[in-house]
């Protein structure tokens, strides 16, 4: 082969030979001249946040103050384009960079008239220009049509024109098409009118003596007469033509885009630099959401309450198609520029969604199963409901309905603390997961730190099945494989509980409504009533709202039921309005059973009243009721036995109910009849071995300042077994008092270590023992 290409070469004439080498030395002398001398292409760019129909949302200035907004020639009116190739550089898409025909009769006209007159500059060199500017000299100008060759040698013609367009003088610090599409007319470049875009064809000419805003007259006279120009050359018909020329040019300089700032912010902040940040944020919502925003905090200032942020999520996508961070970016009297979506508050009680729904997936409750609302002590932690009042007995369901915390938190203690705070951080709690060895039973009533992204976050977990994945900000974030907080079933039993509508947080306003949007729900209020919270979900949705003050004063009025719900159903209504209803189908796995309405669990013999409820084959509570316990009695039922002291006859056996300690404690203190058990046979010797009172006043371990001299005493009570008829406290070993298992006792204690033991009547102990110190 190299044989037959010598024999080609010398075969040829001489002077081709030597024009043939030339070519190549000169090649190969271009190829290493560009290895040492690289050109430059990386263009700084303003950063642009873009919505979900790629309209510019937000853009911000380049680290040297420049507006320059990145755009492809495919996003221009193509009008635009046209123009320029025409106007500057009509053989753009032939030569290689440098027009030879045009640099000839350049330096023919500057030879003949003594002065440069013509540069004979193309598109590719005027590039160049504009990344490497210089002084306007002719070595300056070879170095131009070299960088020019190396410019067309690595990109190509589109990537060339795009730099140009993005590289386009305005005057000031505003270069490119994009940039000063908006900053002068306030649109798109795609909707650039033909007199639009000969405008922004002639400006970069001379951007300094044409200057939008100041010198219109001139540029009017300038575009009118490349108009004509343009017309001539077939560019645009007669008609297009008159109308262009009687346009007005109104231009001013306006103010860059700054919608949604605080996602800007937060993606501009983020790390990953991206020029154009493609996000998920859909125009009419965003607008919807922040008008209903500011229309409800304007009402809401009257009683100081004065911001409020909201969080809209697609669920499917797991993208966030609206965030409002405050009812107002440039309110500064009311902080408007925090960031309400990603500050740290407290949630109240909108973790319990997901504490019953881990604990019906663990397969500890159904939503009928009955739970205990009475005052408990959880080693010192005694936690109050928000009305201060207790329930006794109701379902799981209407515990969640309710909001009710004491049922939450000893849900919370039988399930393990641990566990819940651990299950948090695994959905995407940082601050949880960062304090989750210092954290205990309190996190499920708001004893920690949320934000409201991870707020929507959990409840679009519940919305998508119990699958839990990071929100999406950008496009160009991949969502990672899906994590598994709770099964589907359990997602679905939650979600159930939380649509319905017989609970205390519906909003006034929205009680008797007719086209109150289907969707699950759950409010929240923080101790000290400083965060309102209502979270929803439908299939579509998860809208997240949160009220407060940046400044944690706390309101007594506010509350999430009053004042984060009433924006939360507004913004559905916006999102369901004349759409069709979809809803969650309930999955395959799911079946239906009877349970006994008194304890949810499945039917006993003895069960007189059951409900009909939905279950987990295999996970839900499957042992037979109990809440019922036969009892020997006597005839006339007024004293019980026990095996040891059974009488040979003369004795019958009845049912009584299966209390706890606790609930019945409640009900004596309550003054709440219910049947108890007879007191036991006095005449009986046995010593029973179950455990002793429960002592509920105070905790073993915990130490008890009180003000010297001023007499203060400390409380005794206990919860004792149904059988116990009698209870006597010891302090310190020493015999104190015989009370009723439900009555108060109080004693006046010493510094130091104090020992306190409870007996009953059967024999059975318990002791605790606690420090005093005097102030």
């Amino acid at each position: 082969m190299n044989v037959s290409v010598r024999k080609i070469f010398f075969s040829l004439p001489k002077w081709l030979r030597i024009i043939l080498l030339v070519l190549i030395m000169g090649f190969v002398l271009f190829c290493i001249t560009d290895l040492i001398f690289p050109v430059n292409t990386k263009v700084e760019y303003s950063q642009q946040i873009l919505a979900d129909d790629s309209t510019l949302l937000h853009a911000f200035l380049t680290s040297d103050d420049k507006w320059r907004i990145e755009i492809s020639p495919d996003d221009v009116n193509p009008l635009f384009i046209k123009t320029l190739i025409l106007k500057e550089d009509r053989w753009f898409r032939w030569h290689p960079g440098v027009n030879p025909v045009a640099v000839a009769r350049a330096l023919w006209q500057n030879i003949i008239s003594g002065e440069t007159v013509s540069g004979a500059s193309t598109i590719t060199m005027q590039v160049v220009r504009l990344l490497e500017p210089r002084r306007r000299t002719y070595f300056n100008k070879f170095i131009e049509m070299f960088r020019a060759l190396q410019l067309e040698f690595h990109l190509s013609k589109k990537e060339i024109l795009s730099l140009y367009i993005n590289l386009l003088p305005y005057g000031g610090n505003i270069e490119g098409v994009k940039a000063a599409s908006f900053l002068f007319f306030g649109q798109e470049p795609q909707a650039l009118s033909q007199a639009q875009v000969v405008t922004l064809a002639v400006i970069p000419n001379n951007p300094h003596n044409l200057r939008l805003g100041i010198h219109n007259d001139k540029i009017i006279t300038e575009r009118n007469l490349w108009l004509h120009r343009l017309s001539r050359k077939g560019l645009f018909s007669k008609d297009n033509l008159d109308d262009a020329i009687s346009e007005p040019l109104p231009a001013y300089r306006r103010e860059a885009p700054k919608e949604i700032p605080h996602l800007s912010i937060k993606l501009q902040r983020s790390g990953a630099y991206q020029s154009t940040v493609y996000t998920f944020i859909n125009r009419q919502l965003q607008s919807n959401a922040e008008e209903i925003l500011r229309a409800e905090v304007s009402h809401y200032r009257a009683f100081g309450i004065t911001n409020a942020a909201v969080v809209v999520v697609d669920n499917k996508s797991r993208g966030v198609v609206a965030y409002a961070g405050s009812a107002g970016f440039s309110e500064a009297m009311y902080r408007g520029q925090v960031d309400g979506a990603s500050s740290l508050r407290s949630p109240g009680s909108a973790l319990k969604p997901f504490l019953y729904a881990l604990a019906i997936n663990r397969g500890l409750i159904t939503s009928k199963t009955v739970l205990t609302d009475v005052p408990l002590n959880f080693n010192g932690y005694r936690p109050q409901n928000y009305d201060q009042k207790f329930r006794g007995l109701l379902t799981a369901g209407e515990a969640l309905a309710l909001s009710l915390n004491l049922p939450a938190v000893d849900l919370a203690n039988r399930m393990g603390a641990d566990y819940f705070n651990a299950k948090l951080a695994q959905a995407g709690f940082r601050w949880i997961e960062k304090n989750r060895k210092s954290l205990g039973l309190s996190v499920v009533l708001g004893g920690c730190g949320v934000t409201l992204l991870e707020m929507a976050r959990l409840y679009c977990s519940l919305a998508n099945h119990g699958l839990d994945q990071p929100l999406r900000f950008s496009k160009t974030e991949k969502l990672p494989l899906a994590d598994t907080l709770v099964s589907p079933e359990a997602a679905w039993m939650v979600t159930d509980i939380l649509t319905g509508l017989k609970r205390p947080d519906l909003p006034t306003n929205f009680d008797n409504s007719v086209h109150l949007p289907h969707i699950a729900w759950k409010t929240g209020t923080s101790y000290g009533r400083r965060d309102a919270w209502s979270i929803g979900y439908n299939p579509g949705y998860t809208v997240a709202v949160w009220v407060g003050n940046f400044n944690g004063q706390g309101i007594p009025e506010l509350a999430g039921s009053d004042f984060a719900a009433p924006i939360l159903f507004k913004i559905f209504t916006v999102l369901t309005y004349n759409k069709a209803s979809t809803w969650f189908v309930k999955p395959e796995k799911m079946d239906f059973r009877l349970v006994c309405a008194e304890s949810g669990l499945p039917p006993n013999d003895f069960c007189i009243n059951t409900v009909m409820e939905d279950y987990i084959p295999g996970v839900s509570p499957n042992r037979k009721c109990t809440h019922l316990k036969p009892v020997f009695t006597d005839e006339s039922g007024t004293i019980s036995y026990c095996r040891s002291c059974l009488p040979a006859s003369g004795y019958k056996t009845a049912q009584y109910p299966d209390l706890p300690p606790t609930l019945m404690a409640f009900y004596e203190q309550e003054h709440i009849p219910y049947q108890k058990i007879p007191p036991h046979n006095p005449a009986c010797t046995r010593v029973y071995r179950q455990e002793g009172p429960l002592i509920t006043s105070l905790t073993d371990g915990k130490e008890y300042i009180l003000y010297e001299g001023a007499k203060q005493q400390l409380m005794l009570s206990c919860a004792a077994a149904a059988d116990a008829a009698k209870v006597y406290w010891y302090i310190n070993d020493k015999f104190f008092k015989a009370a009723e298992p439900s009555e108060k006792v109080f004693f006046n204690p010493q510094p130091g270590t104090i020992k306190i033991s409870c007996s009953d009547d059967k024999g059975r102990n318990s002791d605790i023992k606690i420090t005093v110190t005097m102030y």
